[in-house]
């Protein structure tokens, strides 16, 4: 009898293993895997590379710096250049100070100073055209124009490789001719100091230093006076401490006034006294480093 109860037992139990039951299905999320973290180590730039020492031979400092459209600029040009002696210590005050520049030379001179222009150029800033032989263009016929505009062009092409696309006409002098056929994006200023009247350094830097807000404007200085050289040395940390950048023309116009240099285009005084207005923090936390 005992037997017969443990072997109907024995049967019960096995039906019910074999039994399936309905049930609710779960998707369950995957446990997830413990890893170690990913950590990312980034070289500081305060510290010498292992095997290496700060200040080095090896290491070259280089002068780096950025423009931030956003805050104010002011373009510094130099006209009637190059001069063999003055003309090559403007890019010693800008590369100290962090600034940049434009050269408008005079196509014949080039050959007196070829080296400082290229200098210039190098160290970031612009060069443009000044003519030939600092003729009038305002007042020459088609065909005097080009011959002067095509002789500068091949003198620019000796001394840099290639020809300017910025012409500043001498005396700010132009004509139908000059800004209809030129082929050049024409510049003139907004501050003139007179510096190659006065040849008075501290009468250019009291006139610049009094002409009131200084963003978006185009400065008239003359590179081959010892005075301007001066005037310069004692202005561009100034204006470094006033908020301004110093930039080159076509940054100015570009970055600025947001706007694009074209051929046959004036852009004069009426032009940079109306630069677009800067968002309302504009320059806060900008240091003149």
């Amino acid at each position: 009898m005992k037997k017969t109860l443990l072997v109907l037992l024995m049967l019960v139990s096995l039906n019910l293993r074999g039994t399936v039951i309905p049930a609710r299905s779960v998707q369950m999320d995957p446990q997830p895997t413990e890893t170690a973290p990913i950590v990312t180590v980034l070289p500081n730039p305060f510290q010498p590379e292992e095997g290496g020492t700060a200040g080095s031979e090896t290491e070259h400092e280089t002068t780096a710096w950025t423009v931030d459209p956003s805050c104010p600029m002011v373009a510094l040009t130099f006209d009637d250049g190059p001069h063999p002696v003055y003309t090559d210590q403007l890019p010693d005050i800008l590369e100290e100070n962090g600034a940049a520049a434009t050269f408008f030379e005079v196509g014949q001179k080039l050959s007196c100073a070829p080296e400082a222009v290229r200098r210039a150029e190098k160290l970031g800033c612009e060069i443009g055209s000044h003519s030939y032989r600092h003729a009038n263009l305002g007042k020459m016929d088609p065909e005097a124009l080009e011959a002067d505009l095509v002789a500068a062009d091949a003198a620019f092409k000796e001394v840099l490789g290639a020809v300017p696309t910025l012409l500043r006409p001498p005396y700010g002098a132009t004509s139908k001719a000059l800004k209809e056929d030129s082929g050049r994006s024409i510049v003139t200023w907004s501050v003139d100091p007179q510096d190659w009247k006065s040849r008075d350094a501290e009468q250019v830097v009291a006139h610049i230093q009094g002409a009131g807000d200084l963003d978006g404007q185009v400065i008239l200085l003359h590179s081959p006076y010892e005075s301007s050289v001066e005037a310069t040395r004692t202005l561009v940390p100034w204006l470094r401490e006033q908020g301004y950048q110093l930039v080159t023309v076509s940054e100015l116009i570009t970055l600025r006034f947001g706007d694009t240099l074209e051929p046959n285009r004036l852009y004069n005084y009426d032009y940079f006294r109306r630069p677009p207005a800067l968002p309302e923090n504009a320059g806060e936390g900008q240091s003149a480093a």
